[in-house]
């Protein structure tokens, strides 16, 4: 059994349908989350830049896995199903698989614990930016 089907048994992923409006407007949403995350950047909210930053790769890579036909149901099955569906297969390159878990890790710490920075929120909305330009292209194949 895959890892892809594993988590559809055990409820975590969802094979579901979904419209060519859902997948897009879940796309749009990460740009305005990466537009807030610079905003708050640029305020200096460095803790709020990190967990922005993040948000707008997780509904990119969303968009992407509702592309697929799968909702997930946490975010470590988005994660996954991210890697089986798109990095494994060499669709998309593993620089965008590295910024998603970078970021869920230092939205974790900066939400959870209080602990970010200026270098971290920087180089995520970086490579967030980034992987979001090659999975623009993936959602609107």
């Amino acid at each position: 059994m895959n890892k892809l089907d594993d988590l559809v048994r055990r409820g975590k992923l969802k094979k579901i349908s979904i419209s060519k409006d859902m997948y897009e407007k879940e796309f749009s949403i990460a740009g305005k989350d990466l537009d807030s995350a610079k905003n708050s950047y640029d305020f200096q909210n460095y803790k709020w830049a990190t967990i922005q930053a993040y948000y707008a790769i997780f509904h990119a890579v969303r968009a992407l896995v509702f592309k697929s036909g799968y909702r997930e149901e946490s975010h470590t099955a988005l994660k996954t199903a991210l890697k089986e569906l798109y990095i494994s297969s060499e669709v998309l390159p593993i620089s965008i698989y590295n910024a998603f878990e970078r970021g869920m890790d230092l939205r974790e710490m900066a939400d959870y614990k209080e602990t970010y920075s200026q270098n971290g929120a920087e180089s995520l909305i970086k490579s967030v930016d980034e992987a979001i330009k090659l999975i623009e292209l993936e959602v609107k194949r």
